[in-house]
């Protein structure tokens, strides 16, 4: 029979029984599966554990699981955006308007006419950084080394646009004229 303990509480005593068997193996198997998922997983400060896992290791497979799945229609709106952009050279209002900001913030480099000045000129063949509608854009606003500033924080996106439909009428007027 099983030994009633000596103290109570409350005038409640309790028996000295035994942790039944199935708790205790429960108690030993959970304890044995979190040191070998500590081991196995990063879980620890500066432990990368067994596995190699890590949060940003995920992220990035996602990312280019992502970048596969959203790439053709990304390039498809770049490539609609750019066709946009390239018949805005002919609204003669977006061209006055990137005219405006040319003359305000460009001009002081590359010259009233885009002729060049400390900046290069922009009515030539040649450009160190493509004439694409596209390479224009990003010489606008992320800027080249030697001198481009990078204008996106400056400019909002339709400043950025309308002078790039500026630039691209100087290469066609440009080009008429020769």
């Amino acid at each position: 029979m099983a030994k009633l303990l000596d103290h109570d509480f409350d005038g409640i005593q309790e028996y000295d029984n035994p942790i039944p068997t199935w708790l205790s193996a429960l108690f030993i198997i959970t304890t044995l599966f979190g040191i070998g998922y500590a081991i196995y997983y990063p879980s620890l400060p500066n432990y990368h554990g067994l596995s190699g896992w890590s949060a940003q290791n995920q992220y990035d497979k996602q990312m280019e699981v992502e970048e596969a799945r959203y790439a053709p229609l990304r390039a498809e709106a770049e490539k609609k955006a750019l066709e946009a952009l390239a018949a805005l050279s002919d609204d003669e209002g977006t061209v006055q308007a990137g005219r405006e900001v040319f003359t305000q913030y460009c001009s002081p480099c590359h010259g009233m006419n885009a002729e060049g000045k400390v900046g290069p000129s922009l009515t030539d063949e040649t450009w160190l950084y493509g004439s694409e509608p596209k390479d224009i854009l990003t010489s606008i606003r992320e800027g080249r080394p030697k001198g481009m500033p990078a204008w996106k924080s400056q400019l909002d996106e339709d400043q950025v646009k309308s002078v790039a439909v500026y630039v691209m009428s100087l290469r066609k007027s440009e080009e008429a004229g020769q």
